[in-house]
């Protein structure tokens, strides 16, 4: 892999990451066309990272209301943050089990050359049918009910191809989550999300489960473009919400997937 890779590669996950079109998705394919190896944890672990320093950057606000909150004394803005950290935790959790109970049955679906497509998909569906929601709820108002469903959608969307942002975003916004405030939150989540599945690939880089295969200089490549590129889209799509339908992503993605079928199927 050179640098070109890495920086299409952190593009692809910068962008795919956070507007919901399915960033394991794309990330198979265009690794595919470029001829890099889909095993390759350390480019993984590089696009990954700089995503997660693009929304920490991108919902400052939010991460510095949850960390004065829990360092601070009792008020009306720390409780606020204290129940956005605790729906944070609580969201968390579905994931973190089925990571760990279904590891080997996740990484199986990421060689069938079928269910990318397949869950292209569906994302679209979800987010065809999110797109006719209305909720009235914003993240003061997030309430267990509404982590537990996003929760729960995050952990199906392992599978490759079922976007993690739009299944979350969808999932919040089927229990009466406004579509901004269901997004903010679903980006929110990915932070622990990337954390925990990048420390369990840098664990196995550790051990020599897997090799460090990459020269510094073009993880460092990989980093910056996917932390610029999922900043702008983390902007941009919370823009687009304001004004925006979800159908147009919806359409995008049935046409990826269709692409995706029929170049399994016929290629």
């Amino acid at each position: 892999m050179d640098f070109v890779d890495a920086i299409v590669l952190g593009i692809v996950q910068g962008a795919s990451e956070f507007l919901p079109i399915s960033s394991s998705g794309h990330l198979v394919i265009v690794q595919r066309l470029l001829g890099v190896e889909e095993g390759s944890l350390t480019i993984s672990i590089a696009v990954h990272f700089g995503s997660l320093l693009a929304v920490i950057a991108a919902l400052w606000s939010e991460w510095w209301l949850m960390f004065k909150a829990l360092i601070g004394r009792a008020g009306t803005e720390n409780t606020a943050g204290r129940r956005l950290f605790l729906m944070l935790v609580l969201a968390s959790l579905p994931v973190a089990a089925v990571g760990f109970l279904f590891k080997d049955w996740v990484e199986a679906a990421f060689s069938s050359p079928y269910v990318p497509g397949i869950m292209l998909l569906v994302t679209g569906v979800l987010l065809w049918y999110a797109d006719k929601r209305q909720g009235v709820a914003g993240l003061a108002d997030i309430s267990p009910r509404h982590a537990l469903a996003m929760g729960i959608g995050q952990s199906v969307a392992l599978l490759p191809g079922l976007s993690r942002s739009g299944t979350t975003m969808a999932t919040g916004m089927f229990t009466g989550l406004q579509r901004e405030e269901a997004a903010r939150f679903s980006f929110l989540m990915a932070v622990p999300a990337i954390f925990g599945a990048s420390l369990l690939e840098g664990i196995a880089l550790l051990t020599g489960e897997s090799a460090l295969d990459l020269s510094a200089s073009v993880l460092f490549v990989g980093v910056v473009a996917s932390l610029v590129t999922s900043y702008i889209a983390i902007r941009f799509f919370l823009s687009f919400l304001r004004r925006g339908r979800l159908v147009w992503f919806a359409r995008y993605v049935w046409f990826v997937g269709a692409v995706v079928l029929a170049l399994t199927f016929f290629g």
